[in-house]
């Protein structure tokens, strides 16, 4: 079991690596861009990217799921390279299909989407183009993560972040371009990455893609969408709702939330990247349950500790990178987001026994209820509350969802989570974290008596709960030592 802990351990730590470059990349544009861009802008920019997501999950339709399960079940090395080269083929036709679509539609949708549709008449056209270029990148990286190429990985992942990066700010600053500045960057950047990585896996494309490559791959993947896209729909609905109910402004200020929320990807992503094909690879071994049961708590309780320590600091982060006074309303939603975010990542973790037994319909009839549950609530919440109504149904619609996978993983695969000291620990954090931004919020004196009684708290709660005893403890001390030196 600690071999193959620390594979995942080691693979985490390395595609981490990649994706804390990408995150401080990223971090560093969001000065540039609140200076250059006023907070309505900042939510056209949001709001456009919100559309590019949904529909980068049409052109996927869940093949990178499909791929990371078959590219360890193929019989050899000719029949994963099928399956590579329809994982890779499929996204890029669909999204091809789409730009032609929306090559027509840009000018007269745009009207409607946006409070000054006359100044991006194209911009959903360069949207997709974006994620022509980047669903190309997605689906030949992923071949680098399931081979365990992590060094191709991390150069691929960081040369198309920061060379978008660094062009869209050209094209916003030097060149004045505003919001379409943005993705002329990124269909520069991402152009020239996804042409390299073609050239680079061209002998992993083949032409004896058989029809059993492609029905298994969507066989696989097509139930997970509705899935995929309910939980997109689940970021995605409540921004176009904050926009046009509440305001661009308050859009933009959320947006900036959202953005600062994605700090915790630093350790969701990396893991989650690392987990889907860990997960499957010793889904044959005997101990599997307990690794999996081992693995789910701890990364519970690093994630919420994770969030903890950013919402100490989180305000006074937000004034000094945003810039502008108008953004400084962004930070009391930030928790609330990055919990939802740890949770969404804690399913694939509680509900493996779904993915293992093949059952993924069950996961998308989950999300399509959260989904529904969001809608209503944002649609009765955004209107007296703003963007405080989405960030609570934010926590409310992912719980849900990871509670109710969890009870369809155990009935095929049962694994001993300590469920119910997972849902007491919540339960407490929750409160915790709630008390915390009420004080930041009514600006109570003395909040650092505040965060070290909340920081007692939350670590009594892990044993106080039962998620993890003195038994953890002392077998995680003799493990550590060789996890870190062997890695």
């Amino acid at each position: 079991m600690l071999n193959k802990i620390k594979q995942l351990f080691s693979d985490s730590t390395a595609f981490a690596l990649a994706l804390m470059g990408n995150k401080i990349v990223s971090f560093l544009l969001v000065p540039v861009y609140t200076r250059q861009l006023q907070a309505s802008q900042f939510g056209d920019w949001d709001l456009t990217n919100t559309i590019a997501m949904v529909l980068t999950y049409f052109c996927i339709l869940g093949t990178d799921t499909a791929f990371a399960y078959y590219f360890f079940e193929a019989k050899d090395e000719r029949d994963r390279n099928g399956y590579f080269t329809a994982a890779v083929g499929i996204p890029a036709v669909i999204s091809l299909f789409f730009l032609l679509i929306i090559s027509f539609v840009s000018a007269p949708s745009a009207k409607v989407l946006y409070e000054d549709g006359e100044a991006y008449p194209h911009l959903l056209t360069l949207a997709i183009l974006v994620i022509v270029f980047n669903v190309i990148i997605q689906q030949t990286l992923a071949y680098a993560r399931y081979s365990r190429q992590v060094w191709t990985f991390n150069l691929g992942s960081m040369s198309f972040v920061i060379g978008s990066s660094l062009a869209s700010v050209y094209f916003v600053v030097v060149e004045n371009l505003g919001v379409k500045g943005i993705f002329y960057g990124q269909i520069l950047a991402q152009s020239i990455v996804a042409t390299f990585l073609l050239w680079y896996y061209r002998h992993k494309f083949t032409i004896s893609v058989k029809q059993k490559h492609l029905r298994d791959l969507l066989s696989y993947g097509l139930p997970l969408l509705p899935a995929l896209l309910a939980f997109w729909v689940m970021n995605a609905v409540s921004r176009p709702m904050i926009y046009h109910i509440v305001s661009s402004e308050a859009a933009g200020i959320f947006g900036l939330a959202l953005r600062f929320a994605s700090m915790i990807a630093l350790l969701t992503t990396a893991f989650q990247l690392a987990w889907r094909p860990f997960s499957v690879s010793i889904k044959e071994r005997e101990d599997a349950p307990r690794i999996y049961s081992l693995l789910g708590r701890a990364f519970l309780v690093v994630g919420t500790f994770f969030i903890l320590f950013l919402t100490f600091f989180i305000e006074p982060i937000i004034q000094i990178v945003a810039g502008k006074e108008e953004y400084f309303a962004a930070y009391p939603y930030v928790w609330m987001l990055a919990t939802g975010t740890l949770l969404n990542t804690m399913h694939l973790i509680v509900g493996v026994g779904l993915l293992i037994q093949k059952q993924t319909k069950e996961i998308s009839k989950t999300f399509l209820v959260a989904a529904l549950i969001y809608f209503a609530g944002n649609a009765l919440l955004i209107p007296a509350f703003g963007p405080w109504g989405t960030a609570a149904m934010n926590v409310i619609t992912y719980l849900f969802a990871f509670i109710s996978i969890y009870r369809k993983s155990q009935k095929v695969y049962r694994v001993n989570f300590r469920f119910r000291s997972m849902l007491v620990y919540l339960g407490i954090y929750l409160v915790t974290l709630s008390v915390i931004t009420w004080g930041q919020v009514q600006g109570w004196q003395g909040m650092w008596i505040c965060y070290l009684v909340s920081l007692v708290v939350m670590v009594a709660s892990v044993f106080v709960t039962g998620l993890f005893n003195s038994e953890s403890v002392a077998d995680l001390r003799h493990r550590l030592p060789n996890l870190v030196g062997k890695r």
